[in-house]
């Protein structure tokens, strides 16, 4: 076998291990080789067999008398994390030679034995650190451990510290005595790493180095009203009137736990819940009335408790969230029913996703702060009303009718009631008074609809679907003659005028353009599916009528919805088609009613109303003959009351 050991048979019975020697690399300090290796990492083992026994050829032997048996685990992240907790019960080195680093020699031979640097049981000085590293890779605070640090004031450390690391600084926040150790913490990830890299390589005196470990971890966190003494308390009412800037209106809260007043004796980061809370009470209490609030440097990773600020400052236009340590911007949405004109959120780890997206990133947070005027300092262009959704912005109500005026509207009504009253009938010859002479017909069907009727989809002229541009145009009916030998041809239907929209989008003394949807069935059977039309029509005037020049016809299958709507309704507000008084064209001009027209349309009110003609001809009148309008008003009216009797009084 390559790279490993060989069995072989000696001339005395003996049997002996053969083994290929190569480099020991780092893995085998973690476990993943187990033999025995001397100082150039070469396995040195011979075993014999003796009867039944085995036995090691060579006596393991030892520099020094002690006789550790070391195990580091596989896992990297494991040892490295095993390996900093027992970090802190090692002392300063002693180095009367003044080289670089004071290191003892162990050589350990035998089973389970490994070549060690450093200490005993240790990893080398550069796995060490790497190490370590791993572990700090992701943390965000950070405890620092200096051995024998009590036996030295914390400004002498400090000082010699930041000395050996400049430029870079930092607070170190807590500092105290623990045994013999000083300990203190950090929130930086950089500077952690710093940090680690300062081990034995500072002289605190001639003879000691000063020995630096760094781990994750913080102090204690405040999960109880009783961690938050009265003399807390009393300085955080201290901070917060100090950092109040009455110029501009603001409260700053930057970094807290950074505060000069705090950082040596208390833990104030505020991502913790109960201490943000207290800190919150405390401002509203002080300043009320803020317009500007900076969180940035908080280290929040959530702000769920954010949401309370619309509550407790009615006046904040602008909030600074920047340097923490949200993920996602999803995560802001706790503060989403703030009126902000102003936000920062440069800093935090969803900034980086949209680096190469500044458009999109300021789309999103629009998206959640409609009134937004600035982002992250930078003055964003103005808003396009259409991606905003604001708050005291309401969508119109929906209108089943819409046209250019009240007379347009009835004439193009009484048409299309008309046309559908014909079509509905079992003779649909009928239809050919309501064609021009030279209309054009064109339908387009759903596959969604089937094969059933094969009518439908056999005319179905969809351009994205068809090539043949000569079965194109033989499905383009020309003349009012094939136009209505085809629409003679479809499945009988039924439709339902209660779920009709209507729309007039042009009209001149020339020609009006309408558009007519709703829902139908292809029989009287009640059980039969509704299918959804929508037909446009451009509509001229001929005579003392109107006629169709062109159509375009579309079906589909109805939604779900659309059907639940057409059971539940049973009357059409704005479509209800009332008189079958033929249109006429007086005066060639569309929106003038004759006389007889108007004399139907009171007697028709006051059958449907129950009031006299006196007052169903002022009713009309006043809403300029629009006899839908008319049934509108008078339900309201008769709802609130106000209608007198004497309208009732069929006598006058």
């Amino acid at each position: 076998m390559s790279n490993g050991y060989n069995l072989q048979m000696r001339g005395d019975g003996r049997r002996k291990f053969n083994y290929n020697y190569q480099d020991v690399e780092i893995e085998s300090l973690l476990g993943r080789n187990h033999g025995f290796v001397d100082r150039e990492g070469r396995d040195v083992r011979e075993v014999r067999m003796g009867g039944d026994t085995l036995m090691a050829g060579i006596r393991p032997r030892i520099s020094f008398k002690q006789k550790t048996r070391v195990a580091l685990p596989r896992n990297l992240s494991f040892a490295a994390q095993n390996y900093i907790d027992n970090d802190d019960d090692l002392e300063m080195s002693v180095n009367n030679n003044r080289n670089e680093f004071s290191e003892r020699q162990v050589i350990l031979k035998g089973r389970g034995r490994l070549l060690l640097n450093g200490r005993l049981g240790a990893p080398p000085k550069d796995l060490r650190s790497k190490l370590i590293q791993t572990v700090l890779a992701d943390a965000f605070w950070y405890k620092v451990t200096i051995p024998c640090g009590a036996n030295f004031e914390k400004d002498f450390i400090i000082k010699k510290i930041l000395q050996h690391i400049a430029p870079e600084t930092f607070i170190p926040i807590m500092y105290q005595h623990f045994e013999r150790s000083a300990i203190f913490y950090v929130d930086n990830n950089k500077i952690a790493k710093t940090l680690l890299n300062c081990d034995c390589k500072i002289f605190l005196r001639e003879s000691f180095k000063l020995h630096v470990y760094v781990k994750p971890g913080h102090p204690n966190l405040l999960t109880k009203s009783s961690d938050i003494s009265s003399t807390l308390k009393e300085k955080i009412v201290q901070i917060v009137a100090l950092r109040y800037n009455q110029e501009t209106n603001t409260l700053n809260l930057s970094e807290f736990h950074h505060d000069p007043a705090l950082v040596d004796n208390h833990f104030c980061a505020l991502f913790q819940p109960l201490l943000l809370t207290t800190v919150l009470d405390t401002a509203v209490q002080l300043v009320p009335n803020i317009q500007g609030l900076n969180l940035n440097g908080n280290k929040f990773t959530l702000i769920d408790r954010l949401s309370t600020l619309k509550d407790r400052f009615k006046n904040l236009k602008t909030l600074q969230l920047g340097d923490n340590l949200l993920k996602d911007i999803n995560l802001i949405e706790p503060i989403r029913n703030l009126n902000l004109e102003e936000l920062v959120l440069y800093g935090n780890p969803f900034y980086n996703s949209y680096i190469m997206r500044k458009s999109e990133y300021v789309s999103d947070v629009r998206n959640k702060f409609p009134k937004l005027l600035r982002l992250d300092g930078i003055e964003l262009p103005p808003s396009i009303s259409f991606d905003l959704v604001e708050e005291d912005l309401r969508i119109p109500p929906s209108k089943k009718v819409f046209s250019v005026n009240s007379e347009v509207n009835r004439i193009a009504s009484q048409f299309i009631q008309q046309y559908f009253s014909v079509f509905d009938n079992e003779n649909r010859q009928t239809l050919m008074h309501a064609y021009h002479e030279s209309a054009v017909f064109s339908m387009t069907v759903s596959p969604s609809v089937g094969a059933r009727p094969n009518s439908y989809l056999g005319e179905s002229r969809n351009i994205l679907r068809l090539n043949d541009q000569n079965r194109l145009n033989r499905m383009l009916k020309r003349g009012k003659l094939a136009v209505v030998s085809a629409i003679s041809e479809f499945p009988k239907t039924k439709h339902n005028t209660e779920t009709f929209t209507m729309d007039v989008s042009f009209c001149s003394e020339s020609m009006m353009l309408v558009t007519v949807a709703g829902l139908f069935k292809e029989s009287n059977d009640l059980d039969s599916p509704f299918r959804y039309f929508n037909r446009t029509l451009i509509i001229v005037p001929e005579g003392d009528g109107f006629v169709i020049i062109n159509e375009q016809l579309y079906i589909s299958n109805a939604t779900q919805l659309q059907q639940k709507l057409a059971m539940k309704q049973t009357r059409s507000t704005e479509v209800t088609m009332s008189y079958q008084e033929p249109v006429t064209n007086c005066q060639n001009k569309m929106g003038l009613l004759s006389e007889d027209v108007k004399e139907k349309m009171v007697k028709d009110l006051s059958q449907e109303t129950n009031m006299n003609i006196v007052w169903s001809h002022k009713c009309l009148t006043e809403v300029e003959w629009n006899y839908e309008q008319a049934i509108s008003a008078f339900q309201q009216f008769f709802t609130q009351g106000i209608i007198p009797a004497e309208a009732f009084n069929k006598s006058t």
